[in-house]
């Protein structure tokens, strides 16, 4: 991320401000009070997020998010002709059941995989605890946002808002 903010601000912007809101969200805050259309934008992401990794390093970051946006628009397409919304009740109904432990679980799950934004490789350390606590914590808050307000789209905000001032700092601290 270092190397990227000195190297590439604008593509570290984008990737930061943009792609991970609404990639991430998708992924993990689609599972908290789910609508039928949250649950096959779930299936939608992750997909994508492996995916993606497997593209080479060194195709351009524009081509690999419009990649991605194709994907999800296909798949959400095809899926929600394929999954008709009586498949998802219980499935919803299950999630709506244990709300709050789907809150947790999602916002540990969410910590653990910013890890790789602070280490190349998988050792724990206290320090490296210290880093990820804030964000199981702000995945929490997403979640929380996205139930008191019924969408998805606010807490792909507060997400946004979050790397924003993240990125900002960064830029500012290099000046």
């Amino acid at each position: 991320m270092r190397e990227m903010l000195k190297k590439e601000p604008f593509k570290l912007f984008i990737l930061a401000c943009v792609f991970a809101p609404i990639v991430e969200e998708m992924m993990f805050r689609t599972l908290v009070k789910p609508t039928h259309n949250d649950l096959i934008l779930f299936l939608c992401a992750w997909p994508i997020f492996i995916g993606i990794r497997f593209l080479p390093y060194d195709v351009h970051c524009g081509l690999k998010i419009g990649f991605a946006a194709v994907l999800v628009f296909v798949f959400f397409t095809v899926l929600k002709e394929l999954i008709p919304k009586y498949k998802t009740v219980t499935i919803r109904e299950g999630l709506h059941k244990y709300l709050w432990t789907v809150v947790i679980i999602t916002s540990i799950i969410f910590g653990l995989v910013h890890i790789n934004n602070y280490v190349d490789s998988f050792t724990i350390n206290v320090a490296l605890v210290a880093l990820i606590i804030p964000r199981i914590i702000s995945g929490y808050m997403m979640a929380s946002i996205k139930i008191k307000n019924d969408g998805l789209s606010w807490a792909m905000s507060l997400h946004f808002l979050n790397n924003f001032v993240v990125v900002g700092i960064g830029l500012l601290a290099q000046s």
